[in-house]
């Protein structure tokens, strides 16, 4: 492409002179218009408008001076009561009184029945407990002669083997001579 910039190495200066308008060209066109004349004399003064709309109203003003207080009125009846407070904290504890009189003992009649219920009870207790220690003896020695049985049985074979026929033997390690 081209260089489009100018190859003058002077710097452009002011714009000079307008020059004169054109004459009419060969086929009767006009040429370009020419300046424009003087301005004319100011015209007549114009009528006054119609009057325009009412404006918007303007900001609040500000509240006067406040006035001095009247007399104070005469006090109303009195109104009714609130409701009960909360009770406050506890004191402590006075001191013990004194005991009162012993009171009536129950008649053997009235205790005979209960005690006859409480001595019942014991015996069914008494007789469960033992059974239960009776049951436990019991496996205990079934359990004793199936050791003893188990033992006898094992007895007759060779003691040869072992117990731990599952566990594998560890292999013997070649130690290396280090020299």
């Amino acid at each position: 492409m081209a260089d489009d910039s100018t190859t003058r190495s002077r710097t452009a200066g002011p714009q000079g002179p307008r020059g004169r308008p054109g004459e009419p060209g060969p086929q009767g066109h006009p040429g370009r218009p020419g300046p424009e004349g003087p301005r004319g004399k100011p015209g007549p003064q114009g009528k006054a408008g119609p009057a325009g709309k009412r404006g918007e109203a303007g900001p609040q003003g500000k509240p006067g001076v406040k006035g001095e207080a009247g007399s104070r009125g005469e006090p109303g009846a009195r109104g009714e009561a609130g409701p009960q407070g909360k009770p406050g904290v506890n004191g402590e504890a006075g001191p013990r009184g004194e005991p009162g009189p012993p009171g009536q003992l129950p008649s053997i009649e009235q205790v005979m029945p209960w005690l006859h219920l409480i001595f019942d009870a014991w015996e069914d207790h008494r007789r469960a407990r033992e059974a239960a220690e009776r049951e436990a003896a019991e496996r205990a020695a079934a359990e004793q002669e199936a050791l003893a049985a188990l033992h006898d049985a094992e007895s007759g074979e060779p003691d040869d083997e072992d117990d731990d026929d599952d566990r594998r033997e560890k292999k013997k390690k070649k130690h290396k001579d280090k020299k």
